[in-house]
């Protein structure tokens, strides 16, 4: 409440006193120009004698003053310097900065213009003759004074910004130094010629009190931003002086000399003092300037944008002053005393000190950039040892990773960086950031950034503050891509460690999945297992103990001589034996059909789906079978099933629905349809995966390369469809089982199919490892060339291939043999990790079964790269038919790069990345061909 109290005090005190001077400034310098006019005007003094008699005091003052004005090339001058420094009084007031220290400055520039303003001075013998009131002193003590306080509170308080206000025993400085200052500037202007004042004091005693208090703001500022205003200002400061200590040095030395043709008339001087006609112009005019040139460098300090430039842009101007000041200085000197001392002649003179300086001139600024740079920067580390501080603390030991936040401060230490930041890049990751702040209490604002490269690769960043590289000296630009260059190697050890960290993360997540996914199957199996127990118990067992009685009847009858009754039982004994089989080939329903093997696809649906009641018809009037009239055996048991699953769905969630079943071959592929009118249900609205049933259709469809969907509404029943790829059908007459297939995959799996059938002679297990080797040797496999308009046949070798070796692993894991089956598991084991063709078919029925998720974008790219689109290597990557070879390696490089950032992505599942991993096989399989 007593800070806001406080504040309200001070800005109104401000606001008066503002206006006060504002107006006094102006009136006197409109009195001035008055008399400045007049003096200039001929018949001005009559007209302002005659007026004066005739009792106009204003006139008797005006040409009372007459005598004061000066020459009217400096009044010009003189007028063009106060509306300058007014006109930057009202920039100030009217920017978006409202700190106490622009305020100041605003109220100096106000003063400044009216108080040292040479012409304005006759506006007080205006005034002491039109009123008769001495106010001259009051004029000279209220302007002079309360201008020069202004300024050097100003400095005080600059930059603006909460670290910048002072507060308790800096507050009562600050007012000391003002009401000293004031007093001092008052007193001093009443006794000494106003250019003397203005020289002492606008000219040395505000540059020195700037030079006093800056360098500490720089230091301790709370802010890169705060720095830099710091030491913009700074550097116009430590110009001005040095301007005015040589413009000092020139002046005495043309006093000395009674040089007067650079003179200043002040008709304020007193009798006897210097300054009336003496040769100080150049630091008067120079004083005036330098009051200009602290106002803009604030105003340009405190512009929201262009700081960082602005400052490049004052610093190179401080060396670019000193080098004039020393160089012009000494030009002038030595030229002044060769033609006064000497009396060598003006140009002989000139020519001697132009000879003189122009030598000097590079030697001059180098030092004067030097002394500049240390004067606004400080000392400099080297870079040696600015890195060996980086490598004592990023040294990395075999069991600790580089502590990039300990590097961080190592390099902003180094550098006098308030701010450093260390990122670490990771492709297709996020970026990871180390920030050191000094103190740990400012953000990092705005930062100078690069990059820090290791063997060509960008993996990370080094951003430091503006502060840390500003300067003059060129070691100084170079110094932070020096660090960064030093830092690749820490970088990239870093980034391996994040890597190695991650894939461990990712290996023990896919390690839990593994496991998990074993558990549910072992359950699955478990639970089939034990349901296939329950129905052999309840079913087939109690057929099979009756069956057993009924033979034990008929033992006895025939032993007994009962031969009518035996003959009756045994009647019975066939029907009980029927029924029995019934039962077993019900309870081993999907994973074998007698009824399908003997009948075929269409029979056996029609057969089955007449038992049930309601019957339901089959619709198959648009099937065109094979030559035979069957379909591969993988094609048939796999619709044959699902028809099944879909009516056995409709008839449970849907009981009285009418169900339709169609069948057709059409565009080279199998196509069925279950479709009900019974209730539906709202697929939008259900979460979760599909139930067991629907999934084992999916696994069987997909597993012969087909698609199955499911649509349903509530009200419009629920239609399953599907569809397989059926074999190109083949005109050749007669089969001609080849040596080799062409396709090594193939033979691979002949010669599984062969080791089988020897460990399989005899049996049900002999008959269908026959039908297995009939499909292997069947014409439509048979030889093909490399050509790649044939790829795509082999793509159907391959679907061939993967069902026979899924036939395979089957029977070997239900009925091993005695002899040989881990040999033959290995081999088929072998087969399987070794044929890429299988890989690329299961990610291709994971995305047609839904069951692998990707974006729009990267199943499209995925199905083509696995050549969905097209065999072709161009189509596949993308690319027009018939694309240069430079462009496909580039188009695969590229694919290779996109599908190693999925596979090592851990957001993915795992899922996802087994499929990029066979997509970047892929990839290299692509890049390896000629």
């Amino acid at each position: 409440m007593n800070g806001g109290r406080r504040e309200v005090l001070a800005t109104a005190a401000y606001g008066v006193l503002l206006v006060a001077c504002a107006l006094l400034s102006v009136a006197w310098l409109a009195a001035g120009a008055v008399v400045a006019v007049a003096a200039q005007l001929p018949g001005a003094a009559d007209a302002l004698a005659v007026a004066g008699a005739a009792g106009d005091r204003w006139a008797q003052g005006v040409l009372a003053a007459l005598p004061a004005g000066g020459p009217a090339g400096q009044a010009v001058l003189d007028y063009g310097f106060s509306a300058a420094t007014l006109v930057i009084a009202a920039v100030l007031g009217t920017s978006q900065e409202r700190s106490w220290s622009i305020r100041l400055l605003v109220l100096a520039m106000v003063g400044a213009a009216g108080a040292f303003n040479l012409q304005a001075h006759a506006a007080s013998a205006v005034v002491e003759t039109a009123t008769g009131l001495p106010i001259g002193t009051l004029h000279q003590v209220l302007l002079h004074g309360v201008a020069c306080a202004a300024y050097i509170v100003a400095l005080l308080l600059f930059p603006p910004g909460r670290g910048a206000q002072p507060g308790g025993a800096a507050r009562a400085v600050v007012v000391v130094a003002g009401t000293g200052t004031l007093l001092l500037v008052g007193v001093g202007t009443a006794l000494l010629p106003h250019t003397t004042s203005c020289v002492l004091f606008f000219g040395i005693l505000v540059p020195v009190a700037g030079l006093v208090v800056l360098p500490r703001r720089i230091r301790g500022a709370p802010t890169a931003t705060a720095r830099t205003q710091a030491r913009l200002l700074f550097s116009v400061l430590a110009a001005a002086f040095a301007i005015t200590a040589v413009l000092a040095v020139i002046t005495l030395l043309l006093w000395s000399t009674g040089w007067r043709s650079v003179v200043l008339v002040d008709m304020t001087s007193h009798e006897g003092m210097p300054g009336h006609g003496e040769p100080t112009a150049l630091l008067f005019w120079f004083s005036r300037l330098a009051c200009i040139a602290v106002a803009v460098a604030v105003f340009v300090a405190t512009r929201r944008g262009g700081l960082w430039t602005a400052e490049r842009l004052f610093s190179r101007g401080l060396a670019v002053g000193l080098t004039s000041a020393l160089v012009g200085g000494g030009y002038v000197v030595v030229r002044r005393t060769l033609d006064h001392v000497l009396e060598v002649g003006a140009l002989t003179a000139a020519v001697v000190a132009t000879a003189m300086a122009a030598p000097a001139l590079l030697p001059v600024y180098v030092r004067a950039e030097r002394l500049a740079d240390r004067l606004l920067f400080g000392s400099r580390p080297t870079p040696y040892r600015v890195l060996a501080g980086i490598t004592a603390l990023s040294r990395v030991t075999a069991t600790d990773a580089p502590d990039l936040t300990q590097v961080a401060e190592a390099v902003g230490r180094g550098l006098g960086a308030g701010t450093c930041r260390l990122t670490v890049t990771r492709p297709g990751l996020r970026d990871r950031s180390h920030t050191w702040t000094e103190g740990g209490e400012h953000g990092p604002g705005e930062l100078v950034e690069v990059v820090v490269r290791h063997g060509g690769e960008a993996v990370g960043t080094l951003a430091v503050d503006h502060g840390a590289v500003a300067g003059l000296h060129h070691q100084r630009r170079h110094l932070l891509e020096d660090v960064a260059d030093s830092l690749g190697v820490v970088l990239q050890a870093s980034r391996s460690g994040i890597e190695l960290e991650r894939q461990l993360r990712a290996a023990l997540a896919h390690a839990g999945e593994i496991a998990a996914s074993r558990r549910a199957v072992v359950a699955e199996m478990d639970a089939e297992r034990r349901r296939i127990e329950r129905d052999l118990h309840d079913g087939a067992q109690h057929h099979l103990v009756s069956l057993r009685l009924t033979l034990g009847l008929v033992e006895h009858q025939v032993s007994t001589g009962q031969l009518d009754k035996a003959r009756t039982r045994l009647e019975q004994l066939a029907g009980q034996i029927d029924v029995a089989e019934s039962i077993l080939a019900e309870t081993a329903m999907g994973v074998s059909s007698p009824l399908l093997a003997e009948r075929g696809l269409v029979r056996a649906l029609e057969e089955e789906l007449a038992r049930g009641q309601p019957p339901i018809a089959v619709d198959a009037d648009g099937v065109v079978p094979a030559g035979d009239g069957r379909f591969p055996h993988d094609v048939e048991s796999a619709v044959y099933f699902c028809c099944l699953e879909a009516v056995g769905n409709a008839r449970k969630h849907a009981p009285g629905a009418s169900v339709v079943v169609r069948l057709r071959t059409e565009d080279g592929r199998l196509r069925f349809t279950v479709q009900d009118d019974g209730p539906g249900w709202d697929q939008a609205g259900t979460t979760g995966s599909p139930g067991r049933g629907l999934r084992n259709v999916t696994a069987r469809i997909s597993a012969v390369g087909g698609r199955v969907e499911v649509r349903s509404a509530p009200g419009r029943g629920t239609t399953l469809e599907g569809s397989l790829p059926l074999p190109e059908p083949d005109a050749r007459p007669a089969p001609r089982p080849p040596a080799s297939t062409g396709s090594p995959l193939l033979d691979q799996v002949r010669d599984a199919v062969r080791e089988a059938r020897e460990l399989y002679p005899v049996g049900v297990q002999a008959g269908a490892l026959r039908a297995l080797a009939e499909r292997l040797d069947d014409p439509r496999t048979g030889p093909r060339g490399p050509e790649p308009a044939e790829r795509r046949a082999c793509r159907e070798d391959a679907r061939a291939a993967r069902a026979v070796l899924r036939a395979l692993e089957e029977l070997v894991r239900t009925d091993p043999p005695h002899a040989g089956a881990e040999l033959l598991r290995y081999r088929l084991d072998r087969i399987r990790s070794g044929a890429h063709e299988l890989a690329e078919l299961d990610v291709l029925d994971a995305l047609g079964a839904g069951e692998l998720q990707l974006p729009d974008g990267e199943r499209r790219a995925a199905e083509r790269l696995l050549g969905v689109l097209g065999p072709e290597t161009p189509t596949r990557l993308g690319l027009a038919p018939g694309s240069p070879a430079p462009d496909v390696r580039r188009a695969a490089a590229e694919q290779l790069a996109r599908w190693q950032r999925h596979a090592v992505n851990p957001l993915a599942g795992s899922d996802a990345r087994t499929a990029a991993d066979v997509l970047v096989r892929t990839c290299e399989r692509l890049l390896a061909r000629p």
